[in-house]
């Protein structure tokens, strides 16, 4: 797994105006749906007191077999499931993407980014966002 924080917003999902709040921003659902050769694995978006989670089920992979970027204002995890079985093997069900995968969470401009962390284990990736204390 390789993390990487760009410094500059994220075009694909950039918006007319900047959300202000978590609510807008992850409550809109609103996407953009680009036409591409990659899959789009299951996500969780929840939030605590303190932090963001994003949790991707993402099974069967090495922490090498994907990255996570974080730009200004979006997430970034992408990578591939290699096919493991032979063209030769005869299927009677595939529900398992195999790959290139990719997804894109909008992020809120409050995140500590320099405390981003994350974890693999068990399929699921969680990459964790704290938010930045407010002075009041």
């Amino acid at each position: 797994m390789r993390y990487r924080l760009i410094r500059y917003r994220y075009a694909e999902v950039a918006q007319d105006a900047p959300p202000q709040s978590l609510e807008d921003l992850w409550g809109s659902r609103r996407r953009v749906m680009v036409a591409r050769p990659q899959w789009r694995p299951p996500v969780d978006l929840y939030e605590t007191e303190d932090r963001l989670i994003v949790k991707v089920e993402i099974a069967g992979l090495r922490e090498e077999d994907f990255e996570i970027t974080l730009y200004d204002d979006t997430l970034v995890v992408e990578g591939v499931r290699s096919w493991l079985l032979s063209d030769a093997a005869r299927f009677h069900a595939m529900e398992v993407r195999y790959g290139p995968f990719r997804i894109e969470v909008p992020v809120v401009p409050n995140i500590d980014r320099e405390q981003v962390s994350a974890r693999y284990e068990l399929g699921f990736l969680c990459v964790i966002l704290p938010k930045m204390e407010v002075n009041r």
